[in-house]
């Protein structure tokens, strides 16, 4: 891929786009589940979620291509450490508002303080992995 004039400039326009929707999406979902962006329904917002999976997806197979280009680099980086954890945690934490999505109904208030929790979280965990994945171009 790196010897390609074209092949990782494709791959890294993919990653930073599959990340521009995961992260948008997300964000939007969570700030709504903390009581925030309260014009837009929760049962809005469930197609929603199909969308952040299939570009989890697309971020999933472009990092792996972006990792093998330069592995022994990325492995030894901490912030590739840092932005992989932070990646695996906010994923993790998108599944319980997920859930409380799919349960909500039109007239829904109020998520439950764990699902709250998880939403804010999540925002802080995507801004980590955002940070720490720029500053593998320096560091």
């Amino acid at each position: 891929m790196l010897q390609s004039s074209y092949g990782y400039p494709v791959v890294l326009t993919l990653h930073t786009t599959g990340l521009a929707v995961v992260v948008g999406v997300l964000v939007l979902v969570d700030l709504r589940v903390l009581g925030n962006v309260t014009q837009l329904p929760l049962t809005a917002m469930r197609p929603l979620m199909k969308l952040v999976w299939w570009a989890f997806l697309l971020n999933l197979v472009t990092g792996l291509l972006i990792f093998v280009s330069d592995a022994e680099r990325y492995y030894g980086s901490t912030n590739f450490r840092i932005k992989i954890a932070s990646v695996l945690l906010a994923i993790g934490l998108a599944v319980p508002v997920q859930r409380y999505l799919r349960d909500a109904g039109p007239a829904t208030t109020g998520a439950p303080s764990g699902v709250r929790l998880a939403a804010g979280s999540s925002i802080g965990l995507w801004a980590a992995a955002i940070v720490s994945g720029r500053l593998m171009a320096y560091f």
